[in-house]
């Protein structure tokens, strides 16, 4: 088994700047690496294979994610992000096609229910698309094709209800609910 967790804004070419959304002096790649960090830990910890990815193109990245991920039995990509706009859910998008990507998003929305104070019962697992809103989140896993693929928005940076979450121990929770629903659905 193998996870790749790519830290999405950060590390692309000739934007180098990019650091997604922000608030209050907040960015969201700082919010992602730390909950990245919780995640890695806690699958390794469980002997998952885990790769962080935080740099090239998307597609490139995905290419790297096709090829890494050939051999293994399971694999699993999340495309990491924090969510702006003023909503006040947890999300995982999944590719409209997949039903393994529909159930892999109800398991890690169920620790996120389970575990974040400010998301109970208010997480979601949305199909996206090409064709409507969410073909944002679609285009950040489009390209993965071996991998069961995932685009995690777990709370949203402007959403004042949120705050809590944008701190050290939130972060945590948040990456602990991340690698136990990874983990969950790995072994179902």
């Amino acid at each position: 088994m193998i996870v790749f967790l790519d830290r999405q804004h950060h590390g692309k070419p000739k934007r180098w700047d990019d650091c997604g959304a922000s608030n209050d002096g907040v960015h969201e790649t700082w919010l992602t690496a730390q909950y990245i960090h919780h995640c890695e830990w806690k699958l390794r910890e469980a002997g998952i294979d885990v790769c962080v990815l935080s740099d090239g193109w998307y597609s490139d990245r995905h290419d790297r994610v096709n090829k890494y991920a050939q051999g293994h039995d399971k694999s699993v990509y999340v495309a990491c992000h924090i969510n702006a706009g003023g909503g006040d859910y947890g999300a995982t998008f999944y590719d409209h096609r997949s039903s393994s990507g529909r159930d892999l998003a109800k398991h890690i929305n169920a620790r996120l229910h389970q575990w974040c104070d400010p998301l109970h019962n208010k997480t979601k697992s949305i199909a996206a698309s090409p064709n409507d809103w969410t073909k944002h989140a679609y285009n950040t896993i489009k390209g993965v094709g071996a991998p069961v693929a995932v685009c995690f928005e777990p709370f949203f940076i402007d959403c004042e209800s949120h705050n809590e979450l944008k701190t050290h121990h939130g972060c945590e929770l948040v990456g602990l609910s991340l690698a136990v629903g990874i983990k969950s659905y790995l072994e179902e």
